[in-house]
């Protein structure tokens, strides 16, 4: 480790520097202020600041969720409503069946 030599000048100067700021006197008060502030920020203050971004945000979610859920009832009504008339077609006429057979 390097130590430095005394007789150098920003050596001197730096042990000699002293910092003595004025006393504020509101410091405490506005200490326990900011504290305070802290104690009141809280995931209910942040939602209730935020209410209408989270409103939106929670209502897109459902319309995107209602339109994927309805696009996949329509498929599987649609794949159901083919394998039914493919099945009532081979009831009534051999012949569908026939051709569907591999």
């Amino acid at each position: 480790m390097n130590t430095s030599d005394p007789n150098d000048p920003l050596s001197r100067t730096l042990a000699a520097w002293r910092v003595a700021p004025p006393p504020d006197p509101n410091f405490r008060a506005a200490a326990w202020r900011r504290i305070a502030r802290a104690n009141r920020d809280t995931w209910a203050a942040y939602l209730r600041a935020h209410v209408a971004g989270w409103s939106a945000a929670a209502a897109l979610a459902v319309v995107a969720a209602s339109w994927a859920g309805h696009a996949a009832a329509q498929a599987k009504l649609d794949a159901d409503r083919e394998r039914m008339v493919v099945s009532y077609l081979g009831a009534i006429d051999p012949r569908v069946m026939a051709k569907l057979r591999p």
